[in-house]
């Protein structure tokens, strides 16, 4: 794929100091919005016959393209599409940047979609990872590149969903 053209907002927004998991999301719903005009731009690359096979290849790209690689938890960043195309190779990225490229990408293709925060720990109900949510003819498609296949949900014990 050609992407010249869209390195215009290279944005890596580092979460305050505090890293709490409201400005994790906060940040992460201004790099979204931010990169809205280079989703646009990158939208027909991922467009297919079905609402489905298009967030498929949302997903497939990222297994491809994006190396995961999990931050540590005092430095947490939220980055635009663009700085995830251009950190891929060096840098990788994690769940959060999975989100921000999964739902921009949705959004172009008017899928809509949420964020879900899930916490797989027993006894606290702080959020530890993060994906998108695609709603294809009333139903959840997951796109969560962290895991191995497509439309696959993790194991969790609390949830919350906010919609984008």
């Amino acid at each position: 794929m050609n992407f010249n053209g869209l390195y215009t907002h290279n944005n890596k927004i580092l979460v305050s100091r505090y890293q709490t998991s409201g400005e994790i999301a906060g940040a992460i719903i201004k790099a979204i919005n931010d990169s809205k005009e280079s989703a646009n731009k990158l939208a027909p690359y991922f467009n297919a016959d079905t609402k489905k096979q298009s967030c498929k290849n949302i997903f497939l790209f990222l297994k491809q393209i994006v190396p995961y690689v999990k931050e540590s938890s005092n430095n947490q960043t939220a980055k635009t599409i663009n700085r995830i195309l251009k950190d891929a190779s060096k840098y990788g990225g994690d769940c959060k940047h999975y989100a921000i490229f999964s739902a921009c990408l949705c959004k172009a293709l008017n899928i809509p979609c949420k964020l879900r925060l899930i916490s797989q720990r027993f006894n606290d109900t702080t959020p530890n990872h993060i994906y998108v949510v695609a709603m294809v003819n009333g139903k959840e498609i997951i796109l969560d590149p962290v895991l191995s296949s497509f439309d696959t949900e993790a194991r969790y014990n609390y949830k919350y969903d906010i919609n984008i």
